[in-house]
């Protein structure tokens, strides 16, 4: 079987769409299948190609990146994650299904269009979250839902959804009670993430909060700002590890000196792998501040819980199915209701209007974390994405899609 995956981004550009698409990609391949990752060539090398002739693209298509990791970088005409990629057709041509990371528009619309006109086999897309942002890109986003998004879905043979939660609280809602979706969770890889505890590089009765999230303007509802402003509510003996880097780091920094955390607030930037790990591995809570429904599942927050770290998240469709029993679910957008989840996970003294930390809830949680994140594996993951793909009816598309 041949199956292509297409998404917006792939490592090593950050963002949760590409990692499982990545994910998807290497675990399909362990299972024997003839799987590859398309995604836009990476910024800085894709404007030489994009004014290439036909021919030329065409040329340039077999000497793409197609190593171990199954990843194939073509030209596009980019803004950002949106992109529509040329000499795609010529990949997808004889593949058994074409598996589109949802949005990434451009893309998207070619991609359904061509399944409509039965030149692709099946089509599975992967419904990873609304896209939500500020001035234009908002405007895009919801007439791209209102004038197109339909289209593109009925297209599909195989509709997934990582938490069925999300998906009825989102634009995907109409789809939740058709035969063609179907929750399929994402993983992480409990090897790798896993509970050691390290020396903490903190003086004794001080505790470190963490989070990791992409810091750049594609990405505002990550919530740092709400992480700052909540442990500037805390104790002097409470710090703050942020994990991540982008365009917009320089501005929190100032944000976290406004809020006098100077000595408090530590951004170490992205981390490779091990140093994630460690980093994780060395947190008393994890928090999860999302803001908006573009935060749909939380693979950062599922491997704090692998590594036996109990969280404090938002309380948003998808996010608190993924942090149910391992920890507190807290308001979103609401430095208050953070600080107050946080001091009650650390057993720090309550203020006026807070609740009673207890000693043993932090351990406990923390116990509860790595129990359920064991449930989330890539290998059954796959297994069942191949099974899905097997399952999908061979036939042309009806006219009713």
């Amino acid at each position: 079987m041949k199956v292509v995956h297409v998404c917006c981004i792939a490592p090593p550009e950050s963002g949760g769409m590409g990692a499982v698409a990545y994910q998807e990609v290497l675990n399909l391949r362990k299972l024997g299948v003839d799987a590859v990752l398309v995604v836009p060539e990476l910024p800085g090398r894709h404007a030489e190609l994009v004014s290439a002739s036909p021919e030329a693209i065409r040329a340039e298509i077999p000497k793409q990146v197609r190593d171990d990791k199954g990843i194939i970088r073509l030209p596009a005409m980019r803004i950002g994650n949106v992109a529509r990629l040329s000499g795609l057709d010529e990949i997808i041509k004889d593949a058994d299904v074409v598996h589109l990371h949802y949005p990434f528009y451009f893309t998207a619309g070619m991609i359904a269009r061509w399944r409509r006109q039965n030149k692709i086999k099946h089509l599975a897309i992967t419904l990873h979250m609304d896209a939500t942002d500020k001035g234009w890109r908002w405007l895009a986003a919801e007439l791209h839902r209102k004038l197109f998004q339909k289209r593109v879905l009925d297209a599909a043979d195989l509709l997934l959804v990582s938490t069925l939660d999300y998906a009825q609280h989102s634009s995907f809602a109409p789809w939740v009670n058709s035969s063609r979706l179907h929750e399929l969770p994402f993983g992480v890889d409990t090897n790798v993430f896993r509970p050691i505890p390290l020396a903490s590089p903190l003086q004794k009765g001080e505790f470190q909060v963490g989070m990791v999230g992409v810091m750049d303007r594609a990405h505002p509802f990550k919530g740092v700002d709400v992480l700052l402003r909540a442990v500037a509510k805390l104790p002097s003996n409470v710090h703050v590890k942020l994990v991540g880097d982008g365009d917009r780091r320089k501005d929190y920094e100032k944000l976290a000196k406004e809020l006098g955390l100077n000595e408090r607030a530590h951004f170490v930037g992205r981390l490779e792998q091990g140093k994630l790990v460690e980093a994780l591995q060395s947190m008393d809570v994890f928090a999860f501040p999302s803001t908006s429904g573009a935060e749909a599942f939380g693979l950062a927050m599922l491997e704090a819980m692998a590594c036996g770290v109990p969280v404090v998240a938002s309380d948003l469709p998808g996010v608190r199915a993924v942090a149910k029993d391992a920890g507190l679910i807290v308001a979103v957008n609401n430095p208050d209701a953070l600080a107050d989840g946080l001091r009650r996970l650390l057993d720090l003294p309550a203020g006026a209007s807070a609740k009673e930390g207890d000693p043993a809830t932090r351990h406990s949680f923390a116990l509860a974390a790595r129990d359920k994140a064991l449930r989330y594996n890539w290998d059954n993951h796959a297994q069942t994405l191949l099974k899905y793909y097997q399952q999908i009816p061979s036939a042309p598309l009806t006219k009713g899609r």
